[in-house]
């Protein structure tokens, strides 16, 4: 059955107030909404299709432990006098297992992860009735499949140790049962994990024909759908696979190849390219003039967090977005947050550390900042106590509708793509492969690989990469005798697009392992000030730190803390870094019965 476009939002409403349809019974505080009983679930398709958006009901409401997990844990962001002692001791990293810190809490990662359960029962159910076909399985089974090992790899990432219950249960309390759910640590999990998303049968996005896929309020729904290559390149990634994560992460970053043609969209989508009237680059109407840097929510960079722009905007940009409407449940829960007016309570913001960062740097203008810093932001001119983290509220107004509480869970887009590409890359073994992975960063592919000084007209052997195997080869030739136009012409890099010089390697680096470390700590920092407050940060610096160097993590929560004007957090940095650098990670497990 496929459903109009204009009736995809109310079809999503629908299952999200009716998630208890595919939740088991006490899981949830509440009842089933729906009208069939119980044993009238998992009938037909659009059965299939309410059980699967049920799932995504659920998984939205974890949006606020995943940002404030992955952030307030690191170094970009820090609590204000507003914030509850939750996210001060989270920031602060002292939970202990006594507390009831909700965000230290394992049961809301659990209570959609039983969801998933039940559903791909009753989807295997289904089956087996001959009550959808197999295609109809493999895609709604995967990506169930895919939303459960997503929520595992963030409870391993913040619990280190976890029970791995892949059965339908009666009672959520179950999980806690460590006779038949014996923990699994990080690295056994994410190997379960691997082996789980391998068997997987479909690994693509939904097909445009079927019910689930449309448009709403002009984005495309085919884009809150967790992306399963992406998630089995973080994987690998982790796992220290990194060939395989590099093929999954291209795979992401050729969409254009697979969706386009020609025209701007093949050249552009997904490849951090230039084009397009430059609707996602840091741009000025007047070079030189500091106050004319594009800062609307509908042009330039800033226009990356916007909502409601459309379908062209979102696949251009956006791997995985889930967008939260003030007319349905679950509600948009980061207004509360971050925002100082209207519904806002100005409870985190951006660290002193984060601040320093974007301050060292100089643009191709000469002016001594990153200008994402004051289009991440709220109030940046003003710094201290007023500055906000301005991404999540872009389209809000607290002035004429501070009731409408609405934007987007911004989980994964090209540049967060591109730079963990660059992360495998770099790790990877091939001779000199960390310089692709600094052009990654720095001005993109054309503009690495061209000699320096270069005037002729043939190009048949510069601007690419094809000189390497799959995933590595990348055309990005422009010349025309003879004439190229590589799929990669147009890329300019994250720097690039940042209007920001590219940072060469030093001179006095010459041993390869120095070479890979110092490329990877460029991209930690430029992963830093392009994905920041997006709950990226946690993540790369754990995993980093546990496949390099714990100070790699130590060292950066040690200086937001060390950097904070909360007397607290200035006084516990020492001991935060002791703890770290011992490899104290990890939140406890507690569980309240």
């Amino acid at each position: 059955m496929k459903l109009k476009p204009n009736h995809i939002k109310k079809y999503i409403a629908a299952a999200l107030l009716g998630a208890g349809l595919s939740s088991c019974s006490g899981m949830l505080d509440v009842e089933p909404t729906g009208e069939l009983e119980k044993e009238d679930y998992y009938q037909t398709e659009l059965d299939a299709d309410v059980a699967v958006m049920g799932v995504y009901g659920e998984l939205m409401k974890l949006a606020e432990h995943y940002v404030v997990l992955n952030e307030v844990r690191a170094d970009l962001i820090e609590p204000t006098m507003m914030a509850d002692q939750d996210l001060i001791d989270l920031s602060n990293h002292s939970v202990v297992a006594s507390d009831d810190n909700k965000y230290a809490d394992p049961k809301p990662f659990y209570r959609v992860i039983l969801n998933c359960n039940e559903v791909l029962e009753g989807l295997q159910k289904m089956r087996e009735e001959n009550r959808i076909t197999e295609d109809q399985f493999n895609q709604r089974y995967s990506d169930v499949g895919a939303v459960r090992s997503w929520v595992y790899l963030q409870l391993g990432i913040h619990f280190g140790a976890v029970p791995y219950v892949t059965q339908n249960l009666e009672s959520i309390d179950d999980v806690n049962n460590h006779v038949l759910f014996p923990k699994l640590n990080l690295p056994d999990l994410i190997d379960e994990l691997v082996e789980f998303m391998e068997s997987l049968p479909y690994l693509d996005r939904y097909p445009g024909n079927i019910g689930l896929v449309g448009t709403s309020n002009g984005y495309g729904i085919d884009r809150y759908f967790v992306p399963k290559r992406g998630l089995l390149g973080d994987l690998y990634l982790w796992q220290g696979n990194y060939t395989k994560a590099s093929e999954m992460y291209r795979y992401i970053m050729e969409t254009a190849t697979r969706d386009f043609s020609s025209g701007g969209e093949y050249y552009n989508n997904l490849r951090i390219g230039w084009g397009g009237n430059g609707d996602f680059d840091v741009r000025y109407d007047k070079v030189n003039d500091i106050r004319s840097l594009i800062t609307s929510p509908n042009s330039g960079w800033k226009h990356i967090f916007g909502i409601g722009s459309n379908e062209r905007y979102e696949k251009q940009v956006w791997v995985w977005a889930m967008h939260y409407d003030s007319d349905f449940a679950p509600k948009y829960p980061f207004i509360k947050l971050f925002a100082n007016e209207g519904a806002g309570e100005y409870q985190l913001k951006p660290s002193k550390a984060i601040v320093d960062i974007w301050n060292s740097e100089t643009q191709w203008n000469d002016f001594e900042f990153d200008a994402r810093a004051m289009l991440s932001t709220e109030n940046w001119d003003a710094e201290g106590e007023d500055l906000q983290v301005g991404k999540y509220t872009v389209n809000y107004d607290p002035l004429t509708s501070p009731l409408q509480e609405e934007g987007k869970w911004m989980l994964e887009r090209a540049a967060s793509v591109h730079l963990k590409f660059a992360e495998a890359a770099n790790r990877d073994n091939l001779e000199d492969i960390s310089k692709l992975s600094r052009a990654i960063v720095n001005q993109g592919i054309p503009g690495a690989y061209r000699p320096e000084g270069f005037s002729g007209d043939d190009v048949t052997d510069i601007m690419n990469t094809l000189f390497y195997p799959y995933p590595y080869d990348f055309d990005g030739r422009q010349g025309d005798f003879p004439f190229y136009r590589g799929p990669w012409y147009r890329h300019i890099g994250i720097r690039g697009r940042a209007y920001l010089p590219p940072k060469e390697l030093p001179e006095d680096i010459g041993f390869v392992q120095e070479e890979k470390d110092w490329t990877e700590d460029l991209i930690i920092d430029e992963m830093g000030k392009e994905l920041a407050f997006e709950g990226h940060r946690w993540q790369q610096l754990l995993r980093v730190a546990m496949r390099r160097n714990p100070s790699v993590l130590a060292d950066r929560v040690y200086e937001k803390l060390s950097k904070s004007n909360n007397p607290e957090a200035v006084s516990r940095a020492a001991g935060v870094r002791a703890k770290l650098m011992a490899g104290d990670w990890f939140l406890p497990f507690h569980w309240e019965e």
